[in-house]
């Protein structure tokens, strides 16, 4: 006896309904409510922001109340956008956060973002329910002080890898009676004019303060316990202009109205960023002359004050660590006003601070640029997968996910900016598009193909971590040096990046590889996987609408004649198109053949 199944009524390209929730309203966020509703038919989309406003680390950066003294971009402005939102605006080669928060907030109302978007909404936890084939999530929506529990088929992390910041643990911090700040939590009302600074740490906040503070400080100790490589002018040189230069009016103007031109100028920012890959492979000819080129590079800037140059040049190669290009930054340090000291802090006092040189600096402010938690812990927003296994555990020693993008005994859960899913070398935006494209890929599988649950398998999971384990042998990446890449350890696996470059990346993710996944069916497919296949109609024959879209989409290959490409001047459909004058030339030429034919 055959029972009616559902599908059966229904057109191929009839989509089940699918909700989506997603965490974080950043630069993923966004792009997650521009082109989830674009490519997924039949969606319910909602995005949890637990700040006031979208933007992610760009609007904590650049809110009234925390925006760090230099807050900015450390790739190129027209590199740090999204490929269908090119602005010809930037004001500068590497713009101010506030220029990139307005930018995000331009982008989000133009494709009508916030309809998607629940601000301060705080996520807390999520739990995969094996029964049901969904996620429970809890947000607490801090407006009104109160937890809500949502469900939905797909749940997406959308909140990046430097998003929790913390103190450092100097003995007595708490106690300094001065200013004291961390550069991810400012002070807005702190003025350092005429006063003396302690400034802890120069990795990328560090680096973007201290020229900012310098001119109208009276003193500046800039503590500096470890080695950093300042990326040469490189970039900004190879396409026009110092190292931090502003955009004429003339420029932007022309930008604006010759896209054919900026859109050149594009391919020459991106191009660059995207060549310096080459410079990752240890002991390469590119990696050696970059080596040379960093080392002359600070050699020269700090010639003023050649005892820093000693104490900050790295034993290990540029790029070991994420380099910062630092416009201003080595020309700050040699300033009479300036004080390098090549140590930690061993402790705090009421007035100042003592290095671990055992020297003390009495100091009226503190400015702590000492970076976040790298742990990629999960702790305190746990999420937990297919039979109580958590992400945590998953991560446990070590974090690691299939593609940068999932992970096993997580069902339909997916990343950006996960383990290994950022890039090494070219756009991090453009690489959370690449991701974004295989994410929609992998939902639309399952939307078509009534799978409930999807999860790459423990084996292809570990095959893709033990070819990224080996990718890094041959990379700089691996060289003792303290780096975010690593989780803040000198030596270790390297967590954080793609094993290859970001264009490396968009080539391995076109093409899903369906057979790297565990699925579980829906009931409406378990008697036959074809069930889905429908009624024999599309929607539009059901409709009695167009549908031969496909004579209007038709990607017409060149012509080919001779193993030469020629222009095709005539239309196939004339008598004097190529494939016509073949056959009366070929015609012609038996006619003739046969005339001469002995009789």
């Amino acid at each position: 006896m055959s029972h009616h199944n559902p599908l059966e009524d229904l057109a191929i390209d009839n989509p089940r309904p699918l909700k989506v929730i997603c965490i974080g309203a950043g630069f993923s966020g966004i792009l997650t409510a521009i082109r989830f509703p674009q490519r997924i038919p039949n969606l319910d989309l909602t995005i949890y922001e637990k700040n006031p406003d979208i933007g992610g680390t760009w609007y904590e950066n650049t809110a009234d109340d925390s925006r760090y003294a230099g807050v900015g971009c450390d790739v190129p402005s027209h590199v740090y956008q999204y490929s269908f939102g090119g602005n010809p605006n930037w004001s500068k080669f590497y713009a101010g956060g506030a220029e990139i928060q307005q930018y995000l907030k331009d982008i989000a109302w133009r494709y009508d973002v916030e309809r998607y978007v629940l601000l301060q909404h705080r996520f807390e936890k999520a739990d995969w329910d094996n029964a049901t084939q969904k996620w429970v999530v809890k947000v607490t929506d801090l407006k009104n002080n109160k937890t809500v529990t949502n469900t939905a088929n797909i749940l997406i992390k959308g909140t990046g890898i430097l998003n929790k910041w913390k103190w450092p643990d100097f003995k007595g911090l708490k106690n300094f009676k001065g200013d004291l700040m961390h550069t991810a939590g400012w002070d807005p009302k702190f003025d350092w004019e005429n006063k003396t600074v302690a400034l802890i740490g120069a990795g990328s906040s560090g680096i973007q303060v201290l020229p900012h503070i310098q001119p109208k400080a009276k003193r500046v100790l800039h503590y500096m316990r470890g080695k950093t490589w300042i990326s040469p002018v490189g970039y900004a040189s190879e396409v026009g202009g110092g190292i931090n230069r502003e955009y004429t009016l003339e420029e932007r103007k022309e930008f604006a109205e010759n896209p054919q031109k900026y859109m050149e100028y594009r391919h020459q920012v991106e191009g660059v960023m995207n060549k310096s890959q080459l410079s990752t492979f240890l002991g390469s000819d590119v990696q050696k002359e970059f080596w040379v080129e960093a080392d002359a590079f600070m050699k020269r800037k700090l010639e003023k004050k050649p005892e820093i140059y000693e104490s900050l040049i790295p034993s290990f190669p540029p790029g070991c660590r994420r380099l910062t290009p630092g416009p201003g930054y080595l020309e700050a340090l040699v300033e009479d006003n300036v004080t390098f000291i090549g140590a930690g802090i061993d402790h705090v006092t009421e007035t100042g601070l003592v290095d671990t040189n055992g020297d003390y600096h009495e100091v009226d402010a503190i400015i702590c640029a000492t970076g976040f938690d790298y742990s990629w812990s999960t702790d305190d927003t746990p999420i937990t997968g297919r039979n109580g296994i958590s992400l945590s555990q998953m991560w446990d020693p070590c974090p690691e996910a299939y593609m940068g993008v999932t992970v096993p005994n997580i069902p339909n859960f997916f990343m950006y900016l996960g383990p290994a899913g950022a890039p090494g070398s070219g756009s991090f935006v453009t690489m959370l598009e690449f991701v974004v494209e295989y994410i929609i890929k992998c939902i639309k599988k399952m939307q078509r193909e009534y799978i409930s649950a999807l999860e790459p398998t423990m084996e292809a999971h570990n095959d893709f971590s033990k070819h990224t384990d080996k990718y890094f042998e041959k990379t700089i990446f691996t060289y003792p040096c303290k780096s975010w890449f690593k989780r803040n350890l000198e030596t270790g696996r390297v967590v954080g990046v793609w094993p290859g470059s970001s264009v490396h990346a968009q080539r391995a993710m076109e093409n899903p590889r369906w057979e790297d996944f565990r699925y579980v069916r829906m009931p409406e497919v378990q008697t036959n996987i074809f069930n889905w296949f429908g009624n024999g109609l599309t929607i539009a024959q059901e409709r009695r609408e167009k549908t031969t879209q496909y004579l209007d989409d038709v990607d017409i290959p060149p012509v080919i004649n001779h193993g030469k490409r020629v222009e095709d001047k005539y239309p196939y459909s004339t008598t004097t198109s190529p494939i016509n004058r073949w056959k009366s030339e070929k015609a012609a030429h038996i006619a003739e053949s046969v005339s001469t034919m002995p009789s």
